[in-house]
């Protein structure tokens, strides 16, 4: 009588084919989780820039003209972006710019003006 081994183990053809399905799913999914990071990182700097913007209205309300944004005491140490404010004298422009590889394509505008109007705008 013939004995039969018992092997325990996977063949290299179901490797190979586990490794081609796994390089099929990582081709798909890695540019979509390129494109979501993008959308949350824009999404950080939208956030702050509500704040800032609201901060703006709070100093306007107080000193009757737009302010630094020093003088805002808004925390802006992100890692992601850089900010920067423009005050006029009836408007506020806020600008966030990418600071990392990431983001450095991404710019995110706000405006608000002394009647209270706000915008916020994504490139």
């Amino acid at each position: 009588m013939l004995k039969r081994s018992k092997k325990s183990g996977f063949t290299l053809l179901e490797l190979l084919i586990v490794v081609i399905i796994v390089s099929i799913l990582a081709t798909v999914a890695l540019p979509r989780f390129g494109k979501m990071t993008r959308r949350a990182r824009s999404a950080e700097a939208a956030t702050t820039i509500g704040a800032i913007m609201t901060a703006e209205s709070l100093y306007y309300q107080e000193h009757a003209a737009f302010g630094a944004l020093a003088n805002l005491m808004v925390d802006v140490n992100t890692v992601n972006f850089t900010y920067s404010v423009t005050a006029a004298a009836t408007t506020a422009t806020v600008v966030a710019t990418g600071a990392v590889i990431n983001t450095n394509d991404i710019t995110v505008t706000g405006t608000v003006s002394d009647v209270g109007t706000r915008t916020i705008t994504t490139h």
